[in-house]
């Protein structure tokens, strides 16, 4: 098991390799394309792209395009990236994107969070994801892999919503529960809910 995060290993185990870096920048292709080399991984299963972060600027006079573009750069981007630079490793591979409700565009036209005070660039950049995920499932150059864009619940995390009701590690196991029973590629909710983009 190989992860990515821009800090040091979260995990302590003989089995798991960990690169230190950041994937929003340009040159990180370049360094995880040797570092995969160094660690000989000729294949990879499955795929998580789980990078992301909150924003700031729910009303019109607060958004900055410079943070929209660092959203998009990090929860859209980045993820193309990672799936551009292991694309002759991935031939029958499970692509997860793991998305939010945030990024629905069926839940905001019907108002599901009027009044909500949610940032206009995490938003956009979550809506932009789950079009990457049609756009890669659709792809002929990945014609054998699985590609899922999963919405893992309302996760009580330190930038989760005030309305969260499921642990950290009941939303991992509900996505690898998800991510083994997907019958195909597609936009999937973690608890089982209809998920609507």
């Amino acid at each position: 098991m190989i992860g990515v995060a821009r800090s040091r290993a979260p995990i302590d185990h003989p089995r798991y390799r960990h690169l230190a870096g950041d994937i929003t920048r340009e040159d990180f292709s370049g360094q995880f394309s040797a570092w995969l080399a160094d660690l000989q991984v000729a294949r990879v299963d499955r795929l998580i792209n789980n990078a992301g972060c909150g924003s700031v600027g729910a009303r019109l006079s607060e958004i900055e395009v410079s943070v929209m573009t660092e959203q998009f750069k990090l929860h859209c981007g980045a993820a193309l990236v990672l799936i551009q630079t292991l694309r002759d490793r991935l031939s029958s591979a499970e692509i997860v994107n793991i998305t939010s409700r945030l990024g629905s565009m069926v839940q905001h036209q019907r108002g599901d969070f009027t009044g909500g005070d949610f940032s206009y660039a995490y938003r956009i950049a979550k809506a932009a994801q789950n079009m990457l995920s049609l756009c890669l499932s659709d792809d002929p150059e990945l014609a054998g892999c699985r590609i899922l864009s999963i919405n893992p619940g309302l996760l009580q995390t330190a930038s989760g919503s005030s309305d969260a009701v499921y642990s950290p590690a009941q939303g991992a196991r509900a996505v690898l529960t998800t991510i083994q029973r997907a019958p195909r590629s597609g936009l999937y909710h973690a608890f089982g809910e209809l998920a609507e983009y």
